[in-house]
């Protein structure tokens, strides 16, 4: 498994969809800066308060890094390298779950580059303007941008098991990607009009569609230094075990599946 990882990482250096991505977060993230200036300027209540703003702004990920997880799940079948890694003596279960590691690693530095720049951007933006910078509830806000960075981590990794079970059961880009894009923007619909739906059961599933999720810990970060919807120890639960159980129905369902199918290339 570890050269196996170190090679599928190898390439992840090397793939011009990663590159893509990376460049893309890079532009949004200055561009979405420059819009924070012009329109509010760079005050700071406090060092975290950049990374306040940066997690409010985390939604647009979601719908940016699953397009990557569509090529990088089914490159192995439109170039016919996962028939060569199989026939080497490696098991179907090592390569789908060393795919899917090697994207969970491609997600935490994406959300790194993003964060750490936009604080960085943002740093120097507020030093140059001459802003001002203050001390309030420093504490307060770290406990609530840790809890927001690691929904993200998760709630990522979630959208990775979905489309990589897509791009591991349809095996041809193209497809997948059309079925990624129905999934991602099927979600945000489903978290928006649904909830005031009159019938009961179609609310309950859009207040546990992953989208509505996502926009309590992102919305909730500029409401009053609080985690909208998240009232107690329930709803962290709750959302922590959503993507949970969609990570593990995903992972075995495509496990299962590409155990008992046959390789076309």
């Amino acid at each position: 498994m570890r050269s196996f990882l170190k090679g599928q990482t190898y390439y992840l250096k090397k793939d011009s969809a990663f590159r893509g991505i990376s460049y893309i977060f890079l532009i949004g993230t200055i561009v979405l800066l420059a819009w924070i200036g012009i329109k509010a300027g760079f005050e700071i209540s406090n060092l975290l308060q950049p990374l306040r703003t940066a997690v409010s702004l985390s939604p647009f990920m979601y719908f940016i890094i699953p397009i990557h997880v569509c090529f990088f799940a089914t490159e192995g079948f439109e170039y016919g390298s996962v028939k060569n890694i199989i026939s080497s003596g490696r098991s179907r279960s090592m390569y789908f779950i060393g795919k899917y590691i090697t994207e969970i690693k491609a997600i935490l530095w994406w959300i790194f580059q993003f964060f750490g720049l936009f604080y960085f951007l943002y740093m120097v933006a507020a030093l140059i303007t001459g802003s001002h910078i203050g001390v309030n509830n420093l504490t307060k806000d770290f406990i609530i941008i840790i809890s927001a960075l690691s929904f993200n981590i998760l709630y990522l990794a979630a959208y990775a098991a979905i489309v990589m079970m897509a791009g591991m059961l349809i095996r041809r880009t193209s497809s997948v990607i059309v079925v990624t894009f129905v999934i991602v923007f099927g979600d945000f619909l489903l978290s928006g009009y649904l909830k005031d739906s009159s019938s009961p059961f179609l609310q309950i599933i859009s207040e546990n569609t992953l989208m509505t999720q996502i926009l309590e810990f992102s919305r909730g970060i500029v409401v009053n230094s609080q985690l909208n919807g998240l009232s107690g120890i329930n709803d962290y639960i709750r959302m922590t075990l959503i993507p949970v159980v969609i990570i593990a129905i995903c992972l075995i369902v495509t496990k299962i599946s590409f155990e008992r199918s046959d390789i076309h290339t």
